[in-house]
């Protein structure tokens, strides 16, 4: 339990900076519906305010990170996070940008966390 609460900072800010690229790109790249020069969109997505700010937060998140690796094994602790991350941006997904969670990504989902925890009692 020590380990999920030292780590959920990082899981906080990766999935803040996933779900927040996913609706800024979403809703510029809308307003550029013509322009299929990838340097220019991505000159424009870097200088979105709320993109700088996901990745912003994914550095914050990388800096929390070496706190979780300092104190648990890594073999343990990247699985848990990789899992817990899937499952918190493919709710994210749902919730906010009405992606569908059929039957077979909720079993995929559910199966990268068990996975995870019958990997990390190894």
């Amino acid at each position: 339990m020590k380990m999920l609460f030292a780590m959920s900072p990082t899981i906080l800010l990766v999935v803040y900076g996933q779900l927040v690229t996913k609706w800024r790109v979403g809703l510029l790249s809308e307003a550029m519906q013509g322009s299929p020069n990838h340097l220019g969109r991505l000159a424009i997505y870097l200088q979105d305010p709320y993109i700088l700010s996901s990745y912003a937060a994914a550095l914050a998140g990388s800096a929390a990170w070496m706190f979780v690796v300092e104190k648990y094994a890594i073999s343990i602790a990247f699985p848990i996070y990789v899992g817990l991350t899937v499952f918190a941006v493919a709710i994210g997904g749902c919730l906010f940008f009405d992606e569908s969670l059929t039957g077979t990504k909720l079993v995929a989902i559910l199966l990268i966390v068990a996975g995870v925890a019958i990997g990390s009692r190894a």
